[in-house]
């Protein structure tokens, strides 16, 4: 995505809310886990400034593999290795991803970058829908029996409550957080990380790993190039991909500016049917000031690279380990935003 289109796509106060994921994302993280980086797995992230790191979920994400090479070409042949050559394949996603993209991936063909990318970021989304899948299946059990609830059930309950910022004594406290903890389809997410981060290739994909073009009014991130006069934010920089996709889910599931996305997501899970990212990318309006505009150009690229066959795919057997915290980042208004702009 060039600059201009960027500023025609740019996000302001529409989008309700940023993540921030840890001192790991801090500047200059991502070069220890670009390409050629000898770490196997995802960094971990530490506290924020001042304040003490959140209790860590207590639940687990399923452990991806990480394989980096100097080269796109490279790093697809080692994708193509460890993950089959048939793309997407019929049931099962190996469980094999990269921190970041090589900094050539401009240069491969059309085709061949799309299925890099593909290939990165659908365990990814996988890998982070099965983990709030597991949080959302606890909630569930427990909202039969919150009276019988084990001490370590109750502190479990109260944590996701606090981080999906839900008053639990309010009214229909479990069925509002229910609504909070849910999955985003993978044609949805994987449609959007395209077009924010132009295939992966936008500035800020490449120097922070950002995805979503997610904002922070702290020093620790990239100035925009195109920033207005007197604006303050700045774009995220991320420890890894599946850091910023982690981030974006919690965006979906927390925002005020995507209330109406999850109504349609909880009306579809009343009626038993499969999320549907055509039907909620509908709820998207907010996402960007071109609004019913932005919605359809999402909705074209699910269609048009039939990304709706993604949405029943899992991961193949592989092993757990606990997830990392996520925690807001308040504003000086005190209220969490987030923003983007490709550039």
């Amino acid at each position: 995505m060039s600059e201009e289109q960027a500023k025609k796509s740019r996000r302001g106060p529409l989008i309700a809310l940023a993540l921030s994921l840890g001192g790991a994302a801090a500047l200059g993280v991502g070069l220890l886990y670009g390409p050629g980086s000898l770490l196997g797995k995802e960094p971990s992230a530490g506290p924020v400034g001042k304040g003490a790191p959140p209790p860590a979920e207590p639940f687990r994400v399923p452990e991806l593999t990480y394989v980096s090479a100097e080269t796109s070409e490279a790093l697809l042949a080692k994708l193509r290795e460890r993950g089959g050559e048939q793309w997407p394949p019929a049931e099962r996603v190996a469980p094999v991803t990269a921190g970041a993209f090589p900094a050539d991936l401009p240069d491969l063909q059309v085709s061949e970058r799309k299925e890099l990318f593909f290939r990165v970021l659908t365990p990814i989304v996988l890998a982070e829908n099965a983990r709030i899948r597991e949080a959302r299946r606890f909630l569930q059990e427990a909202a039969g029996r919150r009276d019988a609830l084990s001490e370590d059930e109750q502190e479990r309950l109260a944590g996701l409550a606090e981080l999906y910022r839900v008053d639990l004594d309010g009214e229909a406290a479990m069925e509002r957080l229910l609504r909070r903890v849910d999955e985003i389809p993978p044609s949805m997410a994987l449609a959007q990380a395209a077009n924010e981060s132009g295939w992966g290739t936008s500035r800020f994909t490449r120097e922070a790993n950002n995805l979503f073009g997610e904002w922070t009014w702290t020093e620790e991130g990239l100035v925009p190039k195109q920033r207005s006069a007197g604006k303050t934010h700045r774009v995220r920089i991320f420890a890894s991909l599946q850091r910023s996709v982690r981030s974006y889910l919690y965006l979906l599931n927390v925002g005020h500016a995507y209330e109406s996305l999850r109504a349609r997501r909880a009306q579809m899970r009343e009626a038993g049917d499969p999320l549907d990212g055509l039907a909620l990318a509908k709820g998207l309006t907010a996402y960007s000031e071109r609004g019913a505009a932005y919605v359809e150009e999402i909705r074209s690229m699910i269609r048009y690279n039939e990304l709706q066959r993604m949405n029943g795919l899992r991961l193949a057997e592989t092993g757990r380990r606990a997830a990392e915290p996520v925690r807001s980042e308040e504003t000086s208004e005190g209220e969490p935003k987030a923003g983007s702009g490709a550039q």
